[in-house]
């Protein structure tokens, strides 16, 4: 997931661009070709989040901050705590005090409390992110499970980081020979948990042989759980050819 995360709000999406709703769940450098406002918001906010003029309005001071895109207006704004920055709307009208100036506008919007993003534009957000990291569980679990079973018994595993900070560890474990094995697969999750024991579930499921059920386990191995761990256990009978 790319940091810091670019989004545009569904409102500004439908009312303002006339984008498709479903792009609320997808970072807007994956479609900044689509609008001349969300090419300009990439381009100014993904090195500088924060930056832009800030807007006089009904609101805290530097909260709403302006994007010029050519003589059309746009605003953004940045959540510093969510690494997200925000394309909150867009107005091609700007003539400075007339009512129908863009600032004009966002102003109204702001007090009818639909300007800034709202819990489902967030939600949205946690969904992309979800589907990225079983993507990437997944993958690595691939590479894990073919070095497990190349050395039985011994504990491989993958770190990821982000910014020098582990968000998200992936241990597996197989013993066994070509007749049966016994296989253990944890992952270590960040405290604002990206996924859920049923997704990590469903991961698990896709690894394993056919024959194999994966079972919760409130250990790994022969390992107490870490902080944020969940681990699940299987068993295969099944004999190579």
């Amino acid at each position: 997931m790319p940091s810091p995360n670019l989004r545009v709000t569904e409102r500004c999406l439908t009312d303002d661009l006339g984008l498709k709703k479903d792009l609320v769940e997808s970072d807007a450098r994956d479609f900044a070709d689509s609008h001349a406002a969300v090419k300009k918001f990439v381009a100014m906010r993904e090195a500088d989040p924060a930056g832009g003029e800030p807007t006089s309005g009904p609101y805290k001071r530097g909260l709403i901050r302006s994007l010029h895109v050519g003589s059309a207006r746009a605003v953004t704004t940045w959540d510093a705590d969510e690494d997200v920055c925000w394309l909150l709307a867009y107005d091609e009208y700007h003539r400075n005090s007339e009512p129908n100036d863009a600032y004009a506008v966002f102003n109204r919007l702001f007090e009818a409390d639909r300007l800034l993003p709202t819990g489902e534009d967030y939600d949205a957000i946690l969904l992309d992110i979800s589907e990225d990291w079983i993507e990437r569980f997944f993958e690595a679990g691939i590479r894990l499970l073919e070095r497990a079973r190349a050395h039985p018994g011994s504990d491989e595993f993958e770190t990821w980081e982000d910014g020098g900070r582990e968000v998200i560890c992936v241990d597996m474990v197989v013993d066994g020979d070509d007749s049966a094995e016994e296989g253990w697969v944890g992952i270590t999750l960040p405290d604002n948990e990206m996924l859920t024991n049923e997704q990590v579930y469903e991961v698990v499921a896709g690894l394993i042989p056919e024959d194999a059920t994966p079972l919760y386990c409130k250990r790994f191995r022969d390992r107490e759980l870490r902080r944020g761990e969940i681990v699940y256990r299987w068993e295969s009978y099944e004999v190579a050819e």
